[in-house]
């Protein structure tokens, strides 16, 4: 079994070129960012990584170029395709070959489902893969939102290491807690309960989509109640309230790839058919950066050479 890991773990984003083609020179950039932030893990074709766009060619380079890149340095957990079963065994095959130190496992995308097909998918699923395992519960991603009591059914299999909750019920995951087995993980996935979730939960980490934006603060957040630095830990938590509602704008994960461009970490446009943030989208989003003091207001001089150009 792969190495697990507690503190923030990132569902990373998929660079790609101007033509829409991966762009592996990118991911490396991005996996550097993240590392040097500190991150606790690194999650690729998760729910940030536009995996629907994804062909299997892109999934094994994705796969290939991370794991090289990282070189051990933190967990690399793979987020595995959500609309076939056979592709993700798939998948998780070649990921295991390559090196991957597990799998998050997201709900089917489908138009319905229902708790017992939901709950009979993670468990074979899990009889399939010999790795471990995090399973999502997404009420937003398929409109089931899993009882506590499958999730403490769910956490005795032998290979589940852990959930990402991403339900808004804050009061579920204490819950959750009190239900599942020693040594089981508990993550939020939902970015805007995160402080509250570390500091009242006892959570275990978090993965959510702006630790591709704000790995540091995110880390910096979990270790300053971890030793309870409570002024640091208030300050990181006022930062990111509004720097979460900005990551909101458009549709998603655009503006986190927005965010990432406008820091100086290149990870292009998205892939089709999501367009780029509108330019008024994009200078809420600058100025939104720019008041957490994730971005440094350009000079007259600045502003005059982007003119030029």
């Amino acid at each position: 079994m792969g190495k697990k890991f507690k503190g923030i773990g990132c569902p990373c984003v998929t660079p790609f070129n101007e033509d829409e083609t991966l762009d592996l020179a990118g991911l490396r950039e991005l996996v550097d960012f993240l590392i040097n932030s500190e991150i606790n893990a690194i999650i690729p074709t998760g729910i940030c990584g536009e995996p629907y766009s994804l062909n299997n060619e892109d999934y094994h380079s994705v796969i290939d170029t991370i794991i090289d890149q990282v070189n051990n340095a933190v967990p690399v957990y793979i987020g595995l395709p959500s609309e076939s079963t056979h592709r993700l065994l798939e998948i998780s095959k070649y990921a295991i070959d390559a090196g991957a130190d597990g799998f998050v496992v997201y709900p089917p995308r489908l138009p319905t489902i229902t708790i017992p097909e939901l709950v009979n998918h993670f468990e074979y699923v899990s009889s399939k893969i010999d790795a471990n395992l995090l399973f999502v519960n997404d009420p937003d991603l398929c409109k089931l939102d899993l009882p506590v009591d499958h999730i403490g059914r769910l956490s005795k299999l032998s290979n589940v290491v852990g959930i990402v909750e991403v339900s808004s019920d804050f009061k579920k995951i204490p819950q959750i807690s009190a239900a599942v087995s020693d040594g089981f993980l508990v993550y939020t996935g939902r970015g805007l309960l995160v402080p509250q979730a570390i500091k009242e939960a006892g959570v275990e980490g978090a993965i959510v989509p702006s630790a591709n934006v704000v790995p540091n603060l995110l880390v910096e957040l979990f270790e300053a109640f971890n030793v309870e630095m409570n002024k640091k830990f208030e300050e990181i938590q006022t930062k990111l309230i509004p720097l979460e509602l900005g990551l909101k704008l458009g549709t998603f994960p655009v503006a986190i790839k927005a965010s990432l461009n406008l820091l100086g970490v290149n990870v292009g446009i998205p892939r089709r058919p999501l367009l780029p943030l509108s330019e008024g989208d994009l200078e809420k989003l600058r100025n939104i950066l720019i008041s957490t003091g994730c971005l440094r207001p350009s000079t007259p001089d600045e502003d005059g050479e982007d003119k030029d150009n």
